[in-house]
């Protein structure tokens, strides 16, 4: 339930107290960094969770999450949209498959996201999501 309602925010302050979350949700990252800096009570929702593990490379685009523990900050995520495209491949029964990807950057890491409809795959840095297209797709190109 926490990893969906993360999925759907633009932009969070996520307050881990134990084994609680408690989630800031905000419009845009504009509203969050006006929030932080001034004090302005411009959140859009409210919530509080059970903790659980999260994974972070599926939150929508341009969405800033801040993760605190303790009022301590431990953590910042946001994921950039670099690089749409498309790619023919055969499958293992020799049929032709057309497959729309998206290549996005972490902006807090080095980390790369590799997006289509059905697949999320997160990659340590640009060398491994390289090596991966080109593997799988034989698909080489620069972004």
């Amino acid at each position: 339930m926490l990893q969906n309602r993360l999925n759907e925010l633009n932009s969070a302050i996520l307050n881990i107290e134990g084994e609680k979350v408690y989630i800031t949700g905000f419009t845009r990252e504009e509203m969050l960094q006006r929030y932080l800096e001034l004090g302005s009570q411009c959140f859009s929702s409210k919530g509080m969770y059970d903790y659980q593990d999260l994974e972070f490379h599926n939150i929508k685009n341009d969405a800033l999450i801040i993760v605190r523990k303790d009022t301590k900050e431990i953590g910042r995520h946001q994921y950039k949209s670099l690089f749409k495209d498309m790619v023919q491949f055969k499958d293992a029964e020799e049929k032709l498959i057309s497959l729309t990807f998206t290549i996005r950057k972490s902006i807090y890491s080095v980390h790369y996201h590799f997006l289509t409809e059905k697949l999320s795959l997160l990659f340590e840095n640009k060398a491994e999501l390289d090596k991966y297209l080109l593997e799988k797709f034989n698909y080489s190109r620069s972004y």
